[in-house]
């Protein structure tokens, strides 16, 4: 059997090729590890957005009011998550209801997916909302409210905003 010191002693510099080699094995195995642990840019995604938990996508859709749809106060908004909603105190994801990118005044959903709920003048979503086009967005929230990575967001007209 060879040794290093054999190797290194034959002149034909096996020793730093082998050297050489076990480096490349090791950047070869720390390349493939990587692009493992990274998986791949594909989302599998559809019209809402989400961000992965494992082995599934997050996702939360409007299907109620749809895209171009002119409400009234009230209106039936009905929701679908691919996560079960409930109260926040349970530990569940809940939907946060709000309008024009602005979530600082919103409504929360803990009811179940494809629920119909009515969003009323009394919701914190409409206060001060005039008449007029408007984006309705939703957020698929942590039970703690904080973003669980996806949303949704629909075109709509407000043709009698609520008052106050």
């Amino acid at each position: 059997m060879l040794t290093g010191k054999d190797l290194s002693q034959k002149g034909t510099g096996m020793a730093s090729r082998l050297r050489r080699l076990g480096i490349g094995v090791v950047a070869a195995v720390a390349v493939v590890s990587v692009v493992t642990a990274c998986g791949t840019d594909d989302d599998g995604g559809g019209g809402s957005s989400g961000g992965g938990n494992g082995d599934t996508e997050l996702s939360v859709t409007i299907l109620q009011p749809a895209s171009g749809d002119t409400v009234s106060i009230p209106f039936t908004l009905e929701v679908d998550a691919s996560e079960d909603l409930g109260p926040t105190d349970s530990g569940l994801h809940h939907v946060h209801v709000y309008f024009d990118g602005d979530d600082s005044n919103y409504e929360v959903i803990e009811e179940g997916n494809r629920v119909a709920r009515e969003i009323t003048a009394d919701s914190p979503a409409v206060a001060g909302l005039p008449p007029g086009e408007h984006t309705l967005n939703i957020s698929l929230r942590n039970a703690d409210h904080s973003a669980a990575g996806a949303e949704a967001e629909v075109a709509i007209v407000v043709d009698n905003p609520a008052s106050g």
